[in-house]
């Protein structure tokens, strides 16, 4: 088993599971203190949700994106297309802009 397999599993032992399985937050009341295995797997749970919001991100950027493809997953490639994309819709932008002072 691996480290990270230990981790998780010291994340279940405290955390309770929703239905769809996953882990979730230990809360207790106030002033009552956490221990650390229960502070370790909340900063598990908090780092896997951070991991996932930006891997939705990225997946977002693909479909917005129309120069990015599905199997494109380099995230520097994503930035870098994105980038590119902006600058094209600010360019874009200004000549329409410019068009209608024209009219």
């Amino acid at each position: 088993m691996s480290t990270t397999d230990n981790l998780q599993l010291s994340a279940e032992d405290v955390h309770r599971r929703d239905s769809a399985g996953r882990i979730s937050r230990v809360v207790k009341r106030k002033g009552e203190l956490l221990t650390d295995s229960e502070k370790k797997a909340n900063h598990i749970v908090s780092e896997q949700k951070r991991r996932q919001n930006i891997r939705t991100g990225y997946d977002q950027l693909i479909q917005i994106v129309p120069t990015l493809t599905p199997s494109q997953r380099s995230e520097a490639l994503i930035l870098q297309k994105t980038v590119e994309y902006i600058k094209y819709l600010l360019m874009e932008r200004e000549i329409l802009e410019g068009q209608v002072k024209n009219v």
